[in-house]
């Protein structure tokens, strides 16, 4: 009879057992990791919490040093540029205040006409009448202002600059010193009147909302956003801001009133129109106020009506809203130029003293 001989097997049976199970454990995931005591843990937590402490300790030091050295260049901006652009700003700003006060009638002084005006330079600013209750409201409608049916019909541009000829830009950082990167994407120097959205633009980075911006600042990178701003600034906007204060000769400011409630309710508002675009669309009356950057002295206070048409040549085209709206704005305006242009010509039928006619509502 033959014996059955049993397979051999190295090692105590009862550990290659205990060996075999353990294998069996991690394959089922049942596996118990021997607990740690209470103490490991809490002295694992204080000391992270001590290096999160440190590294937080450590970061913000760093950020407010970012900080600080960002806000020394600020400092030095404000120093230049502060004395020179700040009281002319707030000249323009009490000028648009008085023009909007009590109407008192025309006046037009008989040292004032359309070519002086028209063919030197000067600065241009345009909002609403309701817009000059306070200083913010001023800047905030100055910051949007721009070039409009106004300026085309009543100065005479710069032939040396044309906006469609130049260097091709994305930005105004990569215009050179005293250029601006306009609406076709070329570098040009600014055209005539200057806006003053221009300065404006370079005292941007000197007010309390760019301070406490930076200030809020959570990171480095947020911080070196506005540290490029400012270099942008300081290289592009700052050399326009002081080109326009050394050249500009006359501040020209239009204010336009709201239209009457009849004129309101006869014509809503077009989807995405704004309330400075909507009144110059519609017929409203307008204050037009030029004041001699030399001496200060205020040389025309007027008030026009704004309401115009413009009729086509040849075979009548039907227009889209967005266009005949933009038309109707441009006639508007072009048509308060014009009355004024002409009110400015007759100055051999204006008398000696500045004229006093009609009166505002």
């Amino acid at each position: 009879m033959a014996r059955r001989i049993r397979q051999y097997e190295r090692g105590l049976p009862s550990l290659n057992e205990a060996r075999a199970e353990r294998r069996r454990a991690f394959a089922l995931g049942k596996v118990r990791l021997r607990a740690m005591p209470p103490h490991f843990w809490l002295w694992t937590a204080l000391g992270m919490a001590v290096f999160g402490v440190i590294y937080w300790r450590i970061s913000a030091g760093q950020l407010d040093s970012q900080k600080s050295a960002v806000m020394a260049k600020q400092r030095a901006i404000a120093k230049t540029l502060g004395p020179r652009i700040v009281p002319f700003v707030d000249r323009i700003e009490q000028w648009s205040s008085e023009l909007a006060g009590p109407w008192r009638g025309d006046e037009i002084s008989r040292e004032i006409s359309w070519d002086l005006v028209a063919h030197k330079p000067g600065v241009y600013l345009r909002l609403r009448l309701d817009d000059t209750s306070n200083k913010k409201n001023i800047q905030r409608a100055a910051v949007e202002s721009l070039h409009d049916g106004f300026t085309s019909c009543f100065f005479v541009s710069d032939a040396d600059s044309v906006a469609t000829e130049g260097p091709k830009c994305q930005r105004n950082a990569d215009c050179a010193p005293g250029l601006l990167c306009n609406d076709w994407e070329v570098c040009t120097r600014p055209p005539r009147p200057y806006n003053m959205r221009l300065a404006y633009r370079a005292l941007r980075v000197l007010t309390n909302d760019w301070t406490q911006h930076l200030y809020s600042a959570s990171n480095d990178l947020e911080v070196r956003a506005e540290e490029r701003d400012l270099e942008q600034v300081t290289r592009v906007d700052v050399p326009v801001a002081i080109e326009l204060l050394q050249q500009a000769k006359y501040a020209t400011i239009v204010l336009d009133e709201t239209p009457t409630p009849a004129v309101m309710q006869a014509n809503g508002s077009l989807a995405g129109e704004g309330a400075e675009a909507r009144i110059q669309r519609l017929p409203h009356m307008a204050r037009v106020g030029i004041w001699d950057l030399t001496s200060g002295q205020a040389r025309v206070r007027w008030r026009g009506s704004a309401e115009g048409r413009l009729v086509a040549a040849g075979k009548p085209v039907q227009l889209g809203p967005e266009t005949a709206a933009s038309a109707s704005r441009q006639a508007n305006s072009c048509m308060l130029a014009w009355d004024l242009k002409e009110r400015l010509n007759q100055g051999e039928q204006r008398p000696h003293e500045p004229t006093a006619t009609g009166t505002a509502p």
